[in-house]
């Protein structure tokens, strides 16, 4: 298997499969249940309540709209109080608003498989696209769909639909789009997918085989993915490539999450544990509040609008939460990428200034480095360019890097992890400690790709040899490649390296390993 280095820019061919990058490694410790609250109690709809299985939600044009299983439609014009209009008969399982129109997908092959509206009140039936579709999205001029037998159709209208991706070892349970990106996420393998515009997807195996993810929203420079099975897991991600991993505890299954006012509200079904709606600041930790209504509800979507939450009950109730926190005080967005140089035991990391300073300036940025059992931590003030050196590391062995931004606000969610690599020597190299067994993978290194003048690294491939196996990667914003190689074959494996860039050739000496 190859390990395939992160980047800041994307260039997806058509149906494009990589492989999930540091799976195994970027998995952190669980956390408690600790984080942001943005209100300590939630209010239940004034009655009459309209009569419904509501399973999704949104807000436009000034009004709260709810659609489900059946033929109604809940609107409101404050999210407390609902009035209920006719709609066609289907099972409408999602919904969203882009390009001047609600449009809401059926999770059922029989009957009408879409509805619009431009008013939220009217609605008109049609054919659209088949699938049992689960979540739907709007980015970037584009709606985007995916479904439980893992399809996912984009149309630019709401009317013509595409099918850009299918797989049937996946069910889709949820998409996001954010940061101008499409992150779609799978409850069977734990899959995830990766867009710039919803028709060309890279493909990334699960960071933890078997996960069930039960939905994914994107907030202020994060992707969060909560799921559904009642483990409490929990992934974060800046790009939607690789993804932290967390827990909250006491667990429950999540049906949804959404991001407003600095936070992240999610909820779903009971537990033997009860059920409550959890809240999180980055996502990493959360906070609970128990739910207003019967606890054996099914809460199976929440969104915010208008400076609120509104939740909805698959058996009927709706529920809105007004934040208590002051919306207009926003922390940063994280550094848009970490970039830097390796030298003999330590690392010169520089911070790419985020892309949103949220509402006060970025005042610092902290960078953390860590491995096994060790982690490190320094400031790097703002200045034309703001840059941390880390010392007293050791050579050869893989740290893990990540940096935030910092105003008076608040820290930014840290940036994805960058593995980095220290070297007694910056020249182009290649280097892998023995395996214990011929036919054990080999974990090969590669440091010092050169950087042109700006401190940027080629975008070509490298051309790693081990053995009679030929294995590529595309640098790191460090200049380095990690890679796994299985299966060697031989006790005796001669490796070297090759690229190409700026008018260069290079090639590394080769070295001999010798496995036991």
């Amino acid at each position: 298997m190859v390990i395939v280095n992160s980047r800041s820019r994307f260039n997806f061919a058509p149906f494009l499969f990589v492989v999930a990058l540091f799976a195994s490694i970027v998995a952190l410790p669980s956390v408690t249940s600790s984080g942001s609250t943005p209100s300590s109690s939630w209010t239940v709809a004034a009655t009459p309540l309209p009569t419904g299985n509501w399973y999704a939600v949104d807000y436009a044009n000034n009004e709260w709209v709810a659609v489900g299983h059946g033929a109604t439609v809940a609107v409101s014009t404050d999210g407390s109080t609902w009035t209920e209009d006719p709609a066609p008969s289907g099972a409408w399982q999602t919904m969203t608003y882009g390009g001047g129109q609600f449009v809401a997908l059926s999770s059922s092959t029989s009957g009408p498989e879409e509805m619009v509206s431009t008013n939220g009140t009217n609605w008109t039936a049609s054919a659209g696209p088949f699938g049992l579709w689960t979540a739907l999205t709007y980015g970037q001029g584009h709606f985007v769909a995916v479904s439980a037998n893992g399809q996912i159709a984009t149309s630019p209208n709401g009317a013509t639909w595409t099918t850009t991706f299918s797989r049937r070892l996946d069910d889709f349970t949820g998409v996001a789009f954010g940061n101008g990106r499409f992150i779609a996420v799978d409850a069977h393998q734990g899959d995830t997918l990766l867009s710039t515009d919803g028709v060309h997807w890279a493909f990334y195996p699960a960071t933890k085989p078997g996960t069930s993810w039960g939905t994914v929203a994107y907030g202020n420079g994060n992707f969060v993915a909560l799921n559904r099975d009642g483990s409490g897991e929990v992934g974060t991600s800046v790009l939607g490539a690789i993804w932290s991993l967390n827990q909250f505890s006491p667990a429950q299954p999540i049906d949804s999450v959404a991001y407003g006012c600095g936070s992240y509200v999610a909820g779903g079904s009971a537990s033997s544990s009860g059920n409550n709606f959890l809240s999180s600041s980055m996502g990493s930790s959360w906070t609970y509040v128990s739910v207003p209504t019967d606890p054996t509800s099914t809460w199976s979507a929440v969104a915010y609008g208008a400076g609120q939450f509104v939740a909805v009950d698959a058996t009927g109730s709706i529920a809105s939460l007004t934040p208590s926190a002051n919306c207009s005080q926003v922390t940063p967005t994280s550094p848009q990428q970490v970039s830097g140089n390796i030298h003999n035991q330590e690392v010169w990391t520089y911070q790419h200034p985020p892309k949103s300073p949220g509402t006060s300036p970025v005042l610092r940025y902290l960078v953390t480095i860590s491995s096994a059992g060790s982690t490190k931590t320094c400031n790097a003030p703002v200045y034309f360019e703001p840059n941390c050196i880390i010392k007293g590391l050791h050579n050869r062995s893989v740290y893990y890097v990540t940096t935030q931004a910092y105003n008076k606000y608040g820290y930014s969610v840290p940036t994805d992890p960058l593995f980095v690599i220290p070297v007694a020597s910056p020249t182009f190299s290649a280097w892998a400690s023995p395996s214990e067994a011929a036919s054990s993978p080999l974990t090969v290194q590669i440091t010092g790709v050169a950087a042109n003048s700006l401190g940027i690294y080629p975008t070509s491939r490298v051309t790693v040899h081990v053995g009679t196996k030929v294995v590529t990667c595309i640098p790191s914003p460090f200049g380095q490649c990690l890679l796994n190689v299985a299966n060697p074959g031989t006790k005796t494996v001669a490796i070297y390296a090759t690229y190409t860039g700026y008018g260069h050739s290079y090639r590394s000496k080769t070295v001999t390993v010798t496995n036991h």
